[in-house]
């Protein structure tokens, strides 16, 4: 019985290991490529993989059926007409740039390493690189020391 305590533990922590070696799929607009690919770099709790398209094509992308775990756009209306759909949570107006509101949101389906990563692009450390990139920080963005 002892060993198979131990062997069930064994396998759990297999999964776990596994699970949490997963990367976080993104997919984000072109014009945020620079900025993400150091908010990517600079996230070291767990491996973030982005791909880039224009905010049109990556909505109708999540909308035909693929899972990215978060949605990071050069509006809010698009990553907006997937929570419409119940494809998505809500949106988190992230960034600011060229007159335009950036949206952010998780996809369903994304697990607590998305959550994690999401709450990193909102943090202090987040919107500096945003900011060093030339956005300017978002209505949801935390402000340090609230």
């Amino acid at each position: 019985m002892k060993t198979l305590l131990t062997a069930a533990a064994l396998a759990a922590s297999f999964a776990l290991s596994a699970h949490a070696q997963s990367p976080i799929q993104v997919y984000a607009a072109d014009s945020l490529r620079p900025a993400f690919e150091e908010i990517t770099t600079a996230y070291t709790a767990t491996k973030v993989e982005a791909q880039y398209a224009s905010s049109g094509q990556l909505r109708d992308r999540i909308a035909a059926g693929e899972r990215p775990a978060l949605f990071a756009a050069t509006n809010v209306d698009l990553p907006h007409s997937l929570t419409r759909a119940g494809l998505a949570g809500p949106v988190k107006r992230f960034a600011r740039g060229g007159g335009s509101e950036y949206g952010l949101v998780l996809v369903h389906g994304s697990g607590e390493d998305a959550w994690y990563f999401a709450q990193f692009i909102l943090s202090p450390a987040g919107q500096a690189i945003l900011v060093k990139h030339g956005f300017s920080r978002g209505p949801s963005a935390v402000v340090a020391g609230k």
